[in-house]
């Protein structure tokens, strides 16, 4: 039998080593329960460490999603103002159409409506130019430090770009964060949104024409046609493009004209030559509109074809500013309906966070009761080795002689 005996200096080599160890998993149990967390640098568990990362990495992208939907419902809001701005001034401008068209006005009153139209236009310019607080302009599109309208001699004029910007506000999820200038303020069609009537400016009778609409989408053809009176009270209907008869009528005031799947009617005394166009709707920016109707404040009227001629002219402007209206309102639900998104995507985002913060605690977070009883056992089997080390630090030959 061999037996394998170890020098004190190697035991107490080895004593210390382990005393080390115990010292290091002693001050790791400590730091655990410090920080509450199992896993406190990669070395404690490398797979889940690097899980860990994924995790906090995703609760990172989250927190910037959160930030994104901040920006972007700060960006709709100021739209949304501007354009609830826009829908109040037009609606201004259609009273006084309204007023204007009683029949009741004489010049001076439509100059006093003239000045105030020219200043609710200044207000539809600057509504349209609008920025938000850092200077960038809510309508250019992506162009944000160009001023997306001016005026010109020849009408308005749109710098802005016909995009639209996009921000990520959730896995998967982007909102547009603005409209263009020519969405929002440019495309709009004019008359009834399908076609357009009006009457022809060397008209020599009182007659006007009714805006109309359309009966029957599938016989409608996207054409224009004129109302030609070959006599007071008979009339031919005319292709505008080729000078074919599509029909003939005879005239009473008031009494629905229906051709091309539309119906419309005309109203008052037309002369025999008088003539009145039907033509497809076309896009006529708000400014323009507008304008119109500063210019025809702008008439005198002395005549019966020149009430009927500024008549006309005024159900026109209102018919566009209803379309107007309608068109505005539209992009206000569009931008409503991103701010709902937003709010969800919001709640979609603190779900998915949470659950990510959840599963983060059940890899990295600690049992507290059990990390103690760990201490404890450290603690322990620490003051054992440090015994153990002391007497075998003094064994010496000479302490047993006598």
């Amino acid at each position: 039998m061999i037996t394998t005996r170890m020098s004190s200096n190697v035991l107490a080599s080895r004593i210390a080593t382990d005393l080390i160890q115990k010292q290091s998993e002693l001050a790791r149990a400590q730091t655990q329960i410090s920080t509450g967390k199992r896993i406190n640098t990669p070395s404690d568990d490398p797979a889940q460490a690097a899980h860990i990362v994924k995790m906090q990495q995703a609760e990172s992208q989250l927190d910037q999603y959160q930030r994104n939907s901040s920006i972007a419902e700060s960006q709709l809001s100021l739209e949304e103002t501007a354009l609830t701005g826009t829908a109040n001034t037009l609606m201004r401008i259609r009273e006084l159409a309204l007023t204007a068209n009683s029949g009741t006005v004489d010049d001076t009153t439509r100059a006093a409506h003239a000045a105030e139209v020219e200043l609710r236009l200044d207000e539809l310019y600057d509504l349209a130019n609008a920025q938000d607080t850092l200077g960038n302009y809510l309508f250019s599109g992506s162009n944000t430090q160009t001023q997306p309208f001016t005026r010109d001699p020849a009408g308005v004029s749109y710098n802005g770009s016909d995009d639209a910007q996009l921000t990520t506000i959730g896995l998967g999820r982007t909102i547009q964060t603005g409209d263009s200038g020519a969405d929002a303020f440019m495309r709009i069609r004019n008359g009834n949104g399908t076609f357009q009537v009006g009457t022809d400016p060397v008209n020599t009778g009182s007659g006007t024409i009714a805006q109309g609409s359309v009966m029957n989408r599938g016989e409608y053809q996207n054409k224009a046609f004129e109302i030609t009176f070959t006599a007071d009270d008979a009339y031919d209907i005319v292709d505008a493009a080729d000078g074919s008869i599509l029909q003939s009528g005879s005239y009473e005031s008031g009494t629905a004209i229906e051709f091309n799947g539309i119906t419309t009617g005309i109203s008052g005394q037309p002369a025999t030559g008088d003539v009145f166009h039907v033509s497809p709707s076309s896009n006529q920016d708000v400014f323009t509109t507008v304008s119109n109707f500063v210019e025809v404040l702008g008439r005198s009227p002395s005549s019966a074809a020149d009430r009927a001629g500024m008549q006309q002219s005024i159900d026109q402007l209102i018919g566009d500013i209803d379309q107007s209206l309608d068109h505005i309102n539209s992009v206000r639900a569009q931008v409503g309906t991103r701010l709902t998104n937003i709010d969800s995507s919001r709640e979609e985002n603190a779900d998915v966070k949470l659950q990510i913060e959840r599963t983060r605690a059940d890899v990295e977070d600690i049992d507290i009761a059990e990390a103690i009883t760990n201490l404890q056992t450290q603690m322990t089997s620490l003051q054992v080795l440090q015994q153990t080390y002391s007497r075998v630090e003094s064994l010496s030959l000479f302490n047993y002689i006598s």
